[in-house]
């Protein structure tokens, strides 16, 4: 009797072990709009390559990850990439606000851009 009860309560604390979880939540914000939402901007966690959209609050929610450090990637067209660092505990929910910043083209860049679309039509034209 003594044998099964022992058992018992190995198993009950190794499944209770197993199941050291935690969650992370947070919103994407739009730093050129005073913090507005981006809604429908994509997550994603880096370590394991689990990847959502936003909510129309710019709200986003992670669960069941194992303790441990992960990287959060958050874009949203127009906008720069932006990697955060998050330590998720067991039984804990990580909390956080990631505000992403419009991405700038320089002029520089526009003109490469316009010139090689440029020659990319002449030599078509000459071709024909």
């Amino acid at each position: 009797m003594k044998h099964i009860l022992t058992i018992t309560l190995i198993l009950i604390s190794a499944v209770a072990f197993a199941q050291s979880t935690g969650t992370v939540n947070g919103n994407l914000l739009d730093f050129e709009s005073n913090n507005q939402p981006l809604i429908f901007a994509k997550v994603k966690i880096k370590e394991t390559g689990a990847e959502i959209l936003c909510d129309e609050k710019g709200f986003f929610k992670f669960e069941n990850l194992n303790e441990g450090t992960y990287t959060i990637v958050s874009s949203f067209t127009g906008y720069q990439t932006k990697e955060t660092k998050i330590t998720i505990a067991s039984h804990n929910t990580t909390s956080v606000n990631i505000i992403l910043e419009a991405d700038t083209i320089s002029l520089e860049d526009l003109v490469s851009v316009m010139a090689s679309a440029d020659n990319q039509t002449k030599s078509t034209a000459l071709n024909n």
